[in-house]
């Protein structure tokens, strides 16, 4: 089993535009465990999001129009999302995405900087941005392509026993 304690190995790019870029931080006090080294991405809603390196949407859901502080929106059936897996175990997660907001479908390839959905403000989040996380899975097979079937949501899943790295931009 690889080390979740190390960085990427894959490198990759900002998932949004930089002159969509406002404000980016790893707030310790909400990216705690294993989502310790995601990454909030602050643009306004509507902004493009970009795949950080090339690989296969695994996982989509973003039927959900409503967001916002309160603690009922902590359940991830608000939480709209993408997956996309990319070589060497690593998977990027990209959140808090517009409802209907994705351009790609579950199996498409992807490449660096192809836009794959638009940003939101879905579940719980306190103002629009796009929470971006690195991880790789510690309870399943690493080449892992498909949710347990009943799954609605892809993260922070007793199941998949996921932990974020810190990721390695170019």
């Amino acid at each position: 089993m690889i080390s979740v304690d190390m960085p990427s190995i894959n490198t990759y790019i900002l998932p949004v535009k930089e002159q969509d870029l406002e404000k980016t931080s790893s707030d310790p006090s909400t990216h705690i465990g294993m989502d310790k080294f995601a990454i909030d991405f602050e643009v306004p809603e509507g902004s493009s999001v970009m795949a950080a390196a090339d690989g296969e949407v695994i996982f989509s859901k973003v039927n959900s129009n409503e967001g916002g502080d309160d603690t009922k929106y902590e359940d991830f059936k608000f939480y709209n999302h993408i997956v996309i897996k990319h070589g060497n175990g690593e998977y990027t997660e990209y959140g808090h995405l517009r409802h209907n907001g994705a351009k790609r479908l579950i199996g498409d390839r992807v490449y660096r900087g192809d836009v794959i959905a638009v940003s939101g403000n879905t579940g719980y989040s306190e103002k629009p941005h796009l929470h971006f996380s690195v991880f790789r899975l510690n309870k399943m097979d690493p080449d892992f392509n498909t949710l347990p079937q009943g799954k609605g949501y892809f993260i922070n899943d007793n199941d998949f026993g996921f932990e974020t790295v810190e990721p390695r931009f170019v």
